[in-house]
């Protein structure tokens, strides 16, 4: 009897090697055009929603709620304008005057516009992209984007929600002068902290205690002292820039491995490509809007969240609380995640909220036996010395993936140096040259960078490379387990600090490694690694020669979303006052900063419990995937041992738990084919929360509401 691969399951390998688009799909002018002001959008738009609006966090996670609405809104309503008002050359010029008209009674007289509004920046833009596509509808063209396009775009949405709020600038303007202007008797930071600053100026001082940035102008005409900003926004920028090109050049070396020798499933990009994949030239409405799935699942958070929104306008309306009666967790239901959840193997979702069950277990033993720690780590609260064992279980993670990855890493690094020919890195959005270089400088300029600042050489060393291995055992998790809300169980910072000793450290090292707070504490929830290797998954449907346009592009994005979203918060810094807008980036986030390297600078020794529990996970991390690797039967995957104990985790697993058991009832009782056509519900339960978050977001923008909090950040 012969014996071959069934003609269905050739089919499925060969569509696998093949790129989604076809040949005619390339990068267009267009995509840059239209990704570069909707990347800029979104860099003033975040943080205006909730330092103004004081609404949804937008940029506060891996999932990119602001990137995907703005994304939403591109597929389902500008291109659709776009490819419509190009059927004819009389649509086109009566979409123009249209929007003209609306434009001019909207914004007269001239003189009471906001030119910082982001709804009068957003409306420009529709106007001018209005008038440029009558001449090109004229000649038969259009400036509706193909699906080339459409990836370059998401992806640089992604990593500007990686920068604009909770990932960089909203931390980091407010800490770089709330020394200043909060220090007092009390805190002590003035008499503790200012003798060990570095002797390069990496901190604003305007003289006048920075008053002006945390209370506001106090009259009119009064400038704005961008003299203080110059040297430390250069000393930083200069840091920031070798963080994020290693960042993603680490991505870069790593997705072939993950992607197509591992196949890692990668959720939170699904969402993107499913939309992606919609689109059609020929038609105009996105195929993604036309399942009836999609629609079925965008209206659970589309109704739940609308009548939240709505119950703060009106009080007679019922709040719909959104929590179930779940012991040991918050029983908070977010629908995003749940969608996310749903999309990925049930023995790694399963094993997330056993290992979650084990780690509450073992919090409480620890408690009853009298087993504590006087320290404060910010990823475990309750329980410092279990974060510490997540931490050796995160290492030892890391250390499994690249040992994995070691036949791929040493083909990537001799063909960085030329001797290996037979690699071939065109489809990757940077050589290997380049992306080896690229992750080694970066870390060698961080190194010297706090070197500079006077932390000792082997300490700036090990900290940079500590803090990117963390980095990268995060974005696996990410990739593998979906999990969109998550922290490490213990930072860099941290581990350092109080696990090392501040005496290897000295004072200064003390203050530089807490001002690292800013990119490796609160940053890790929206990081550039990650949202870099989602959006690398996104290029895999693209020809190799549009990939390497990417990579610029990628880095557009953040300039684009650095420089726009501290345009958006001097503004409104300097016109509300900070100590209006956000507590938490205002007040609450650089007071920890500055209070830790008060509470460290006294000298302290290696801190032998934490480093006992830290080999101790990583002893149990190694055993986990000796079973999994050995015993067939094994049920549990390794993955949800590191972040059992996460803070986070209390909040977002009951999600975990409720898309698990759907999909366990669904695969047992409906098979493969039920599960393909559930999907559609979940993904548009992820668009529909996001819609929701937007659209409320706008209405709150033009009636003037605030607190408004359709769904719950935690």
């Amino acid at each position: 009897m012969s014996k071959t691969v069934p003609r269905i399951y050739r089919r499925h390998l060969r569509s696998r090697s093949e790129p989604l688009l076809e040949s005619r799909h390339r990068l267009t002018w267009r995509g840059f055009f239209v990704g570069s002001f909707l990347s800029f959008f979104l860099a003033i738009g975040a943080p205006y929603s909730n330092m103004v609006i004081k609404g949804a966090y937008v940029s506060a996670d891996i999932s990119t709620p602001g990137a995907i609405f703005v994304f939403v809104v591109l597929i389902g309503l500008l291109n659709l304008a776009f490819k419509a008002a190009a059927r004819s050359k009389g649509a086109a010029l009566a979409f123009a005057a249209a929007l003209g008209a609306a434009w001019l009674s909207a914004y007269r007289p001239p003189g009471d516009v906001d030119v910082h509004s982001p709804g009068f920046i957003f409306s420009t833009f529709a106007l001018i992209c209005a008038f440029a596509n009558v001449p090109l509808a004229w000649s038969g063209r259009s400036l509706a984007l193909n699906r080339a396009d459409l990836i370059m775009v998401y992806a640089m949405l992604a990593m500007v929600s990686a920068v604009c709020t909770m990932g960089l600038t909203e931390l980091i303007l407010p800490s770089l002068t709330a020394v200043f202007y909060y220090a007092s008797p009390e805190n002590q930071w003035r008499e503790k902290l200012f003798p060990h600053f570095p002797e390069r100026n990496i901190l604003v001082d305007d003289g006048a205690g920075n008053a002006l940035f945390f209370e506001g102008l106090s009259r009119p005409g009064q400038s704005i002292p961008y003299g203080a900003w110059v040297e430390p926004l250069a000393w930083w920028a200069v840091f920031l820039l070798a963080l994020y090109v290693c960042m993603i050049s680490i991505a870069v070396i790593l997705r072939r491995q993950w992607m197509e020798r591992e196949r890692l499933s990668y959720p939170i990009a699904q969402a993107g490509l499913a939309m992606i994949r919609g689109e059609d030239e020929r038609g105009l409405v996105n195929g993604f809007f036309k399942r009836p799935s999609v629609w079925m699942g965008m209206a659970i958070p589309l109704v739940a969240g609308s009548i939240r929104a709505m119950s703060n306008y009106n009080s007679s309306i019922p709040m719909v609380l959104m929590r179930l009666p779940i012991p040991y967790a918050s029983g908070k239901v977010d629908f995003a995640l749940t969608g996310f959840a749903y999309l990925i193997d049930t023995r790694i979702s399963g094993s997330l909220w056993v290992f979650y069950l084990l780690g509450r277990m073992q919090k409480s033993l620890l408690a009853t036996a009298g087993i504590k720690s006087e320290q404060v780590l910010e990823g475990v609260y309750d329980a410092p010395l279990v974060g510490y064992e997540g931490l050796g279980a995160l290492l030892v993670l890391v250390a499994v993936v690249l040992w994995t990855a070691r036949d791929h890493l040493k083909a990537v690094w001799l063909k960085a140096w030329g001797r290996a020919p037979h690699v071939d890195d065109r489809d990757e959005i940077l050589s290997y040259r380049g992306a080896v270089t690229g992750a080694l400088g970066g870390i060698a300029v961080m190194t010297a960078w706090l070197w500079i600042m006077g932390t000792p050489l082997w300490v700036s060393f090990f900290f940079v490379v500590l803090a990117m291995a963390i980095f990268i055992g995060i974005t696996r998790i990410i990739a593998e387990a979906g999990l969109a809300t998550l922290r490490t169980p213990v930072n860099a910072p941290d581990f350092v600090i109080l696990g090392l000793g501040s005496s290897l450290v000295g004072p200064t090292g003390v203050f530089n490694l807490s001002m690292a707070y800013i990119w490796a504490n609160q940053a890790v929830r929206c990081f550039a690694m990650a949202t870099c290797t989602n959006a690398l998954k996104l290029i895999e449907e693209m020809d190799s020669r549009s990939r390497r346009l990417v990579f610029a592009a990628l880095i557009l994005a953040l300039l684009i979303g650095t420089l726009g979203s501290f345009w958006m918060i001097f503004h409104v810094a300097y016109r509300y006052g900070g100590v209006n807008l956000d507590i938490w980036f205002f007040n609450l986030g650089p007071a920890k900063i500055y209070d830790h390297a008060v509470r460290n600078l006294e000298p302290a020794g290696v801190y032998w419990p934490g480093m006992g529990f830290l080999f101790g996970g990583g002893g149990i991390m190694a055993l986990l995937y000796l079973a999994r690797q050995r015993l067939p039967w094994w049920p549990l995957h390794p993955i949800g041992f590191p972040i059992a104990a996460v803070d986070l985790m209390y909040h977002t697993i009951t999600s975990v738990f409720i898309a698990w058991l759907i999909k366990v009832i669904v695969l047992r009782y409906g098979g493969v084919n039920l599960y393909r056509r559930t999907q559609g519900v979940f993904l548009g339960m992820i668009a529909g929360q996001m819609l929701t978050m937007g659209l409320w977001l706008i209405i709150d923008y033009f009636t003037g509401k605030t607190n408004n909090w359709v769904f719950a950040w935690v």
